[in-house]
């Protein structure tokens, strides 16, 4: 008969033998030593985070083996992490449930009146290989006399019944609580009362609430956990003579109930999954908790432990049979690996050990290390022969001899001579009306009638595969691409699945312009090629194309928006490839950020909007962004701190037409933002709290947002208040893991939207829609004669059909949604009408006057350069940007010295142009449209070999860009940005760097100043006020670096630190300057700072960085730079007494910048005991003059000017 199943991850936890071996002397669990993070993670009262370290403790320095259990935990973690508190604890086993009704009894209008979800599949396996499969069954049950009606149950997936042998399969769970189903069981006297245990034993992949019954065969389904509440339901045995009386082992005990599962009664605490009756004595039972056995004799007043024979185990499963009541068999495990079969001969009193090898857990023909027996487990006895069993774990393994010796029955892709039967058996079961042996595994079921001689599946026809991701084809409706946990991936080809990889089946997508090609990952970032569903080549994964790190379990890659020869991949950098599409050998990666930590990506996500937008997020919680996406050396912005809460983002999503704007979900909630993520708004609104998975932004709607969830769609667009759960025909409890959307070519009525389900495989729906409210606008409402318009529906509801009327316009009517390019010819006003209208109604609006044409309209001029003062070219690409319908257009450059380039002349719209000599050169632009022309000039706009002096920048225009300065951030975390201080007049801003938030030792960011020439000077200077506190002993540097070669290289200025660098007094409080006295050259600290660049002179395309070197300290700020000839920096005296000297400290060469004077003035410098080491008379003809100290010893001094007009002492410092 039976056996019972897994004792899956809670086992150890309640093996006091065992746990007690594991504990260190404080009786803490030695992590290291023992796998505790098996029973952990099924303990639903255990801390997730605990459990990670339980996990990494034990794993660290360890190899990871072929079936060691290794990656069910990673699935278990994935889905766990965001399904917990912030606090680590986990959420209720009955919280979806609660939240769901909670969510119909508030919006009670929330229900979609559009939608038609339907399941797409799989639900045939793609062919007969033994490692392709639908998904996992943890639970088989039969009808007590027709051997026909057998019911599956899956831990994710329901439970499905089949009254033909397995031709036909039918689930009516889709409006229950829970779709996790571990025990059926029949009752023999009225096979029309089921009882169903709900909950994922093995994997925790669905949340137990008791057990549910039914009455009518299984199709109408009542909770029936009265006084047993949200147990995870590992097994359930009816009474033979009483039906009334059943048993069930529960993740939080053993109960029985006498009324039908009306009211249930605990007889044991404890994580029991197994338990059995004796076969000719109901009386008597055997039942398991971890590795031991329990036995009672009193129909369960009282359990007790049977030690005799036995050793201590993590996992043991039983099995009985009627050919001799008195034989039980115990089989056993020690982590993953088998341990020991026992064999009693006296009712379960004592046990006597039959073999403990070989390693009948393992993926091998004869045994070998590895398995997952915490994880796949069971054991049956044959109701006919007491000495032939089965053990399924990977594989089969079959004994005649009553445990003595082993034979494989079955592999799990057919090899060793054996049939082929899918990977990780959880379930073993004798049907009593025929006697077959049944296996639920995780790829489905499967049954033989000869001994395991042949084995049958019988899976077909049950959707229930476990999906992670999905991609949906761009270009066919029914080409859509699926990964499954433990299934692989395969893909949907208008009716058929087609398999397209083994494995566990993660991220995929199909090419958005060639559907012929396609992709498909495994963990950590295997990602492969496929054309027209055939291998080609692996494309990415750590150890080839140079790259050299992997990334999480699901490792988040995308194709680019527009060119999808280039993908972009998180590991723990992101990666970019420009020939995807390469073959082997010829694929070029590159690393594009440089990010400070080992964390890895959790989502990746480009703007459509703009395709140099990349955001990522990544588990520890960090999100980033680049605008550069394409740059060799992308600049990343750290946007963690703006984010609205904390945690892994689940999922982000960029606005298709603004790229501004975007979406995130974090925790339960959704948030917007419309400045690329600096700032964010709950956009939550009646969203049930529940895990978000996904969002897909509907671009024929009107801002319509769909989120895929735990509890399935959620849709909301402009004008809703609150959100519709577009759930008609979904499963309650189907956990949508990935939505996207399909756009019709021609009719809005034939998109689609799909979503990928864990448990319920694939299914589609056509997209919202209601009573449509008609709005429109355009590109232009008052124009000159001979300019186009462009019109764009504003409609709400989802309208499928348009009827637009031009008054005046060419073409004159138009059903497209969105009619571009509306022609009006002459002067006038002029309406506008449109209808639209759906399944569910109509709308129309008629606007009289929308459009004047003017003859009064001039164009309005307006142009930009792509980079109007490059460094180390010559050529700019010009692109005008004038308003009114222009259609000729006049360029003119002042001195006229340049060529035009790439097929483009003095009248192109968009030139581009080369200047042949160096300098400043003003840009002229005249446009006419039908009225008339319009020009613009931009004096000295064009600077080639670099801006003229003088150059100053006082930050007060907000941004780095509108000067053309850069910022360097190797490690893409804190770096130079702008903010609001006090005392540096003008204005209230500065550049700093927000050092005392960066937790990363060492960090080194550059701010550099766009090219500046310096050809026309032969003495120069820079000058810049900087403000510092530091915090003791943390060291932070301030380094000034100057380029000749447009950043290629560069040579050291200056630096300075502590004291040398500081000008308000020490502190560990933030520093923000206050005052004047915050900054140098006032209070509290240093002088301001003076760059003597003479020597750089007759330069040009000449670039300045302001360097940082963090160390954990304080705040650096630097405002007002200037960088000018030296008479022009003597401005910056403010007074008759101020003395610059620069640089101080020094290696022994001090600049010195004096006041304007009317007499000469004698300088000295003495040491500290007052001896005179150098003297000089200066006259009234000189502004500067220098001191060569380098043959002073090393020290601190002070420098001496007096006259009648001058009395000021400074100390200087020499290195």
């Amino acid at each position: 008969m039976k056996k019972a199943l897994l004792l899956t991850a809670t086992a150890v936890l309640a093996s006091l033998c065992i746990w007690a071996q594991g504990t260190t002397e404080n009786n803490t669990p030695d992590y290291k030593s023992y796998p505790y993070w098996i029973e952990m993670m099924q303990d639903e009262t255990i801390n997730f985070f605990e459990v990670q370290t339980a996990f990494n403790t034990y794993w660290e320095g360890r190899e990871v083996t072929k079936g060691s259990g290794f990656k069910p935990y990673k699935r278990w973690e994935y889905m766990m992490q965001f399904r917990i508190k912030p606090n680590g604890e986990r959420l209720p086993s009955d919280y979806l449930w609660k939240e769901y009704h909670k969510f119909l009894e508030n919006n009670t209008a929330a229900k979609s009146p559009a939608g038609d979800w339907e399941n797409l599949g799989p639900f045939n396996i793609p062919n007969a290989k033994g490692y392709q499969g639908l998904g996992r069954l943890n639970a088989i049950a039969f009808h007590p006399t027709d051997p026909n009606t057998i019911f599956a149950g899956a831990p994710a997936g329901g439970m499905w019944i089949t009254n033909d042998g397995g031709i036909t399969w039918t689930s009516y769970c889709d409006k229950l609580p829970t779709l996790g189903v571990s025990s059926i069981a029949v009752d023999h006297t009225n096979p029309d009362i089921i009882y169903m245990g709900t909950g994922d034993r093995d994997a925790g992949d669905a949340l137990g609430i008791g057990v549910l019954k039914s009455t009518d065969g299984g199709v109408n389904w009542t909770e029936a956990n009265t006084g047993m509440g949200n147990a995870t339901v590992g097994r359930m045995i009816i009474h033979p003579t009483n039906e009334n009386k059943l048993y069930a082992a529960t993740s939080v005990g053993i109960f029985v109930t006498t009324d039908g599962a009306q009211n249930w009664t605990q007889q044991i605490n404890g994580n029991f999954k197994e338990i059995l009756f004796k076969t000719d004595d109901p009386e008597t039972m055997y039942a398991s908790k971890g590795g031991n056995f329990y036995k009672t004799i009193n129909g369960g007043d009282e359990w007790i432990q049977i030690t005799n024979g036995l050793a201590s185990s993590s996992r043991g499963v039983i099995a009985v049979t009627s050919s001799n009541t008195e034989v039980v068999y115990f089989l056993t495990t020690g982590g993953s690996e088998f341990k020991a079969l026992y064999r009693s001969s006296d009712a379960g009193d004592s046990f006597t050990e039959m073999s403990n090898s070989p390693n009948i857990m393992s993926w091998g023909c004869d045994g070998g290390s590895g398995g997952q027996a915490w994880y796949d487990l069971d054991i049956a006895a044959d109701p006919q022969d007491e000495n032939t069993i089965f053990a399924g774990g990977v594989n089969c393994f079959k004994s005649t001899d009553g445990g003595a010796t082993w034979d494989i029955s079955s592999h799990w892709w057919g090899d060793c001579g054996v049939p082929a039967v899918h990977a990780d058996l959880h379930i073993l079961e004798y049907n009593p009306a025929d006697g077959r042996l049944y296996t639920g595994n995780d790829g489905g079921i499967y049954w033989t009638a000869n001994g395991g001689t042949n084995w049958t599946v019988i899976t077909d026809g049950m959707p229930i595969s476990q999906v992670y991701r999905i991609g949906q084809s761009a270009t066919v409706k029914d080409l859509v691409i699926n990964g499954y946990q433990d299934n692989g991936t395969s893909t949907l080809n208008g009716t058929e699945w087609d398999f397209t990889r083994g494995g566990d089946g993660f991220e995929c997508i199909i090419d958005p312009t060639d559907s012929k090609y396609s992709y498909a990952s495994l963990y950590y970032g295997n990602v492969a090629r496929y054309y027209n569903n055939n291998y080609q080549i692996d494309v990415c994964r750590e150890g080839i194309y140079g790259i050299n790190e992997a990334g999480a379990w699901i490792t988040p890659y995308i194709l680019d928006e527009y060119d999808p020869d280039i993908m972009f991949i998180g590991y723990k950098n992101i990666w970019r490839c420009n020939n995807v599409k390469a073959g082997a050998g010829q694929i070029s990666w590159k690393k594009v950020s440089a990010f400070s930590n080992n964390d890895n990506m959790a989502v990746v996500e480009q703007s459509p909007a703009n395709p140099e937008i990349l955001y990522t997020g990544k588990y520890n919680g960090s999100v980033f962004r680049t605008d550069d996406a394409y740059s060799s050396n992308p600049l990343w912005i750290d946007i963690t701190t703006n984010l609205p809460q904390g945690g892994t983002a689940g999922d982000i999503e960029a606005h298709p037409f603004d790229e501004n704007t975007v979406y995130i979900a974090l925790g339960n909630d959704i948030y917007k933002s419309i400045d690329k993520g600096l700032s964010w708004v709950d956009i939550s609104s009646n969203l049930p709290s529940i895990n978000l998975t996904s969002i897909a932004y509907y671009k024929n709607s009107q801002e319509g947002l769909y989120v895929g969830s735990d509890l399935g769609v959620f849709y909301k667009e402009y004008g809703m208040t609150d959100w519709i759960w577009f759930n008609e025909g979904l499963p309650v409890d189907a956990s949508v893991r990935e939505i996207e959307i399909y756009y019709h070519p021609d009719s809005i009525s034939g998109d689609a939207i799909r979503a990928g389900t864990y448990g319920r495989g694939l299914w589609g729906s056509d997209m919202w829609a209601g009573t449509p409210e008609v709005a429109f606008s355009s590109s232009e409402t008052v124009i000159p004669p001979n300019c186009a318009i462009d019109f764009y529906n504003m409609s709400t509801g989802l309208p499928h059909f348009f009827n637009w009327t031009f008054e005046g316009g060419t073409p004159g009517t138009s059903s497209d949604m969105n009619p571009l390019d509306i022609n009006y010819d002459s002067p006038g006003t002029y309406a506008v009408a449109l209808k639209v209208w759906n399944e569910f109604g109509q709308d129309s609006t008629y606007v009289a006057g929308y459009i004047t044409v003017s003859d009064d309209i001039l164009p309005e001029v307006y142009f930009e350069a792509d980079d109007p003062a490059p460094c180390g070219s010559d050529v700019i690409h010009f692109t005008d940007q004038t308003l009114n319908c222009p259609d000729t257009w006049q360029w003119e450059f002042d001195p006229d010295n340049v060529t035009y380039m790439s097929g483009t002349n003095a009248n192109s719209q968009s030139p581009t142009v080369q200047f042949n000599g160096s300098g400043t050169y003003s840009v002229t632009l005249t446009a006419e449209n039908a009225n008339g022309p319009g020009s613009l000039t931009k004096t000295d706009y064009v600077a080639i070999g670099g801006l003229i002096l003088p150059f100053t920048e006082d930050f007060e225009e907000g941004s780095f860009d509108n000067k053309g300065w850069t910022v360097e951030n190797p490690d893409s975390d804190i770096t130079w940005d702008i903010t609001n201080v006090d005392g540096n007049e003008p204005g209230n801003q500065a550049a700093w760097v927000n050092i005392i938030n960066n937790n990363n030792l060492g960090t080194r960011d550059m701010l550099i100043s766009p090219a500046m020439n310096f050809s026309n000077y032969n003495s120069l200077g820079l000058f810049f006020q900087h403000a510092y506190a530091s915090k003791y002993p943390f060291v932070d540097t301030l380094i000034v670096k100057i380029s000749t070669d447009c950043g290629a290289n560069w040579t050291r200025l200056y630096s300075a630190a502590l004291e040398e660098l500081e000008t308000a007094p020490p502190s560990i409080l933030p520093f923000v300057p206050q005052t004047e006295d915050d900054w140098c050259g006032s209070g509290y600290g240093n002088d301001c700072i003076f760059l003597d660049l003479s020597d750089y002179a007759m330069e040009s395309s000449v670039k300045i960085a302001f360097e940082t070197y963090a160390f954990r300290g304080n705040n650096i700020y630097i405002d007002n730079i200037e960088v000018s000839n030296l008479v022009g920096l003597n401005d910056h005296i403010v007074d008759d007494q101020q003395v610059y000297i620069y640089p101080n400290p020094s290696d022994g060469i001090f600049n010195i910048i004096l006041p304007d004077r009317t007499e000469a003035l004698r300088m000295s410098v003495q040491n500290v005991n007052g001896q005179l080491m150098y003297t000089e008379k200066i006259g009234t003809d000189s502004d500067f003059s220098r001191v060569d100290a380098s043959g002073f010893p090393r020290g601190i001094y002070f420098i001496s000017f007096v006259s009648n007009e001058l009395n000021v002492t400074r100390k200087i410092i020499v290195h």
